[in-house]
């Protein structure tokens, strides 16, 4: 009898503390993500990072690593960093909090909470909300209702920024305070988000990561512009331990430590594909701030963010109920942005018990042996082509130029050329002129670069066939054309 309450007394035991061995199992897995992400930021050359892994109802991981800029201070999981697009559920989080108290609806025009803009009246909240209003990535306000596509209003995704600045505008509209107030009020505070911000001056105080940006394979630190007027789309600022509270909650049915930021109906309808994104990849979709779509196989619900210095990646994986999130002090379109998203892709693979993808470790270095390569060719090419100029002087005044290069060559490579790349190519990329430049400085400015001094031999060519027409003009000496 005496045995027999001692084995259950055991088996209670292991009823009530299972989690010793569980807790060590997971402690290899957390070690294991350490030495990975330790080892891919050595390969992709990457500043600093800071992790964040939730489960359940709980953080169950957060580190460090790297330091946070000029002043070599370790990036812990308590420092700020600018989050980029992963704030667009923030806002869409507000826009539902505002939707349940009845102060909004999903399905009215925007007009109806911001009556001075000028778009096409059958512009919804949720299309905006869901990216498929037909506002294109770059818009020109001044000719706004012109630019939208009508037909993939409601229907077609294209993803825009300015999606989310009307959220926020609609969200100031309806509340009468300002966006970044009702953010930290609404859920900033209930969650418990000590180190995170809607100003950047407030951010460096409590020390703000510094950002860095990438000049042809060099990591720079950078301070770059704080678009305020973009902050719901993009510019709200956080820790990956306040991250973690607000990963809980979208996991636990809106709740974090017993309080409510939304209900489980509207958490669901955040989180529920809406339209499809196929600029994520195949099967992939869009709905109210999130991506659903799977990484090698395991489905998940995500979003990434960057602005010129920073980047973010925000990961939930609803079948195992864990999530992650990844924030790095520097960014660069070209290369970096999708290694850190590879990354993070990563450690949702280690998390599923699957082997994590690995950066080649030549590939930063392949990268950018490709582009010195393409640089140094452009360059030598623009070295030739000023050089020429004085024998194409002498030709041209000695009258031994033929049509073809006294007048096709200028006018393709002086004047065509040059246009080209500085108003139509930006416009065939999608983007603009600033954009490019702060996300890609070094290949954007090379480029610029090229087409200024092509257009400034062009110049010097058009003066020499100017004064010469002159000359010829004034001696009635010669036939130069």
């Amino acid at each position: 009898m005496k045995l027999v309450k001692i084995v259950m007394l055991c088996l209670l035991l292991s009823m009530v503390f299972p989690s010793n061995k569980v807790r060590a199992e997971d402690k290899d897995i957390y070690q294991q993500i350490d030495r990975y992400i330790q080892k891919e930021m050595a390969a992709a050359h990457i500043t600093g990072l800071s992790l964040g892994i939730v489960k359940d109802k709980e953080i169950v991981h957060m580190v460090g690593y790297g330091n946070s800029g000029n002043s070599k201070r370790k990036l812990t999981p308590q420092t700020p960093f600018i989050l980029g697009s992963t704030a667009k559920s923030f806002t869409a989080m507000a826009i539902m909090q505002l939707a349940e108290t009845g102060k909004i609806d999903l399905d009215a025009s925007i007009q109806t909470y911001l009556p001075e803009v000028k778009l096409p009246k059958n512009i919804t909240v949720r299309n905006l909300l869901n990216q498929a209003s037909g506002l294109p990535r770059t818009l020109d306000w001044s000719n706004a209702e012109s630019e939208v596509k009508a037909d993939h209003i409601g229907t077609v995704f294209e993803y825009s920024n300015e999606n989310y600045k009307l959220l926020g505008d609609i969200v100031t509209s309806v509340t009468g305070i300002p966006y970044g107030v009702y953010i930290k009020e609404n859920i900033i505070k209930p969650l418990e988000m000590k180190n995170s911000f809607v100003s950047e001056a407030e951010a460096e105080k409590h020390g703000l990561a510094a950002g860095h940006i990438t000049l042809f394979g060099f990591n720079v630190p950078k301070k770059m512009p704080f678009h305020k007027n973009y902050l719901a789309a993009g510019y709200l600022i956080s820790s990956a331990e306040d991250m973690a509270h607000f990963l809980i909650a979208q996991m636990n049915d809106g709740r974090y430590k017993g309080t409510e930021v939304l209900s489980d109906a509207s958490i669901a309808q955040m989180h529920k594909p809406a339209v499809k994104a196929p600029i994520f990849g195949e099967d992939s979709y869009y709905g109210m701030g999130w991506v659903n779509s799977s990484t090698n196989g395991i489905p998940t619900i995500w979003h990434s963010g960057e602005v010129p210095n920073y980047h973010s990646t925000m990961i939930m994986v609803p079948d195992h109920n864990y999530g992650i999130i990844l924030l790095a002090n520097m960014n660069n379109s070209i290369l970096t942005s999708g290694l850190i998203e590879k990354i993070a892709s990563g450690i949702t693979e280690i998390m599923a018990s699957q082997e994590p993808g690995k950066i080649n470790s030549s590939a930063f270095y392949q990268t950018y042996a490709i582009m010195y390569a393409v640089l140094l060719i452009i360059i030598i090419l623009m070295g030739l082509h000023i050089k020429n100029i004085k024998s194409w002087k002498n030709s041209f005044l000695n009258r031994k130029l033929g049509f073809f290069k006294l007048y096709i060559q200028p006018l393709f490579f002086n004047f065509l050329l040059p246009s080209f790349i500085l108003f139509q190519l930006p416009q065939l990329l999608g983007f603009t002129w600033p954009f490019l430049l702060d996300f890609v400085p070094d290949a954007s400015g090379f480029l610029i670069l090229c087409a200024i001094v092509l257009f400034a031999v062009g110049l010097c060519k058009l003066s020499l066939i100017f004064s010469g027409y002159i000359q010829y003009r004034a001696n009635q000496s010669g036939r130069f054309f």
